[in-house]
């Protein structure tokens, strides 16, 4: 079934402004975090000592807080541009797959690619970046939408977030299928953020 939604100006305008935003401050919350585990002297890894259950939990609370910041920044920096990409969802799952995997296989691919050579490695070296930032944003996004599929919001608002950042968390913590969970379900965030970024450039 062919995609419904249609960009606007407005719609793939605003979008760096957003990815920008979000993506400092899970940059802020990251080093915040990082100074915080640094200043334990004497400390290298808390769970290592601790038994399954308990590092479970402690996986599902710290993926929780994660999910809610970046859910978190997302609907309060770009409510609109969380809205739109619930729509955008909504219209075409697939298509934002397509472009997922375009963008999370595609993309590395071509970097690692253009790496070999010196000239190369200048493009790389920032476009590693610009893919680290689109999958934070991508993963703030699929928070909202996880969360307004589960309680049937309209938009992606507070509940959501922290109903899709609880889920999330809880599916991610799973031994051996974490990481694979974690993937697929960022994946139509990452496509859709990566999409709307590249008709940036390219208007």
């Amino acid at each position: 079934m062919p995609s419904t939604w249609k960009p606007t100006p407005r719609s793939v305008g605003g979008a760096p402004a957003v990815v920008a935003a979000i993506a400092a401050t899970a940059t802020l919350a990251v080093v915040a975090v990082a100074g915080v585990a640094t200043a334990q002297p004497g400390v290298t890894d808390p769970r290592s000592s601790l038994d399954l259950g308990t590092r479970l939990a402690v996986n599902v609370g710290a993926g929780f807080v994660v999910n809610l910041l970046l859910g978190g920044a997302l609907v309060a920096l770009g409510p609109d541009y969380a809205a739109r990409k619930l729509d955008e969802f909504r219209d075409d799952a697939g298509e934002t797959v397509v472009w997922g995997l375009i963008v999370g296989i595609g993309v590395p691919i071509a970097l690692a690619v253009l790496a070999i050579t010196i000239i190369g490695l200048v493009v790389a070296i920032p476009g590693v970046f610009v893919l680290a930032v689109v999958g934070l944003v991508g993963s703030a996004v699929m928070v909202g939408i996880v969360g307004s599929f589960l309680t049937h919001g309209d938009d992606p608002d507070g509940t959501a977030v922290l109903v899709g950042a609880l889920v999330l968390a809880l599916a991610t913590a799973i031994p051996v299928l974490g990481g694979l969970i974690n993937w697929l379900v960022t994946l139509p965030g990452v496509g859709m953020v990566g999409h709307d970024l590249y008709r940036s450039w390219r208007d």
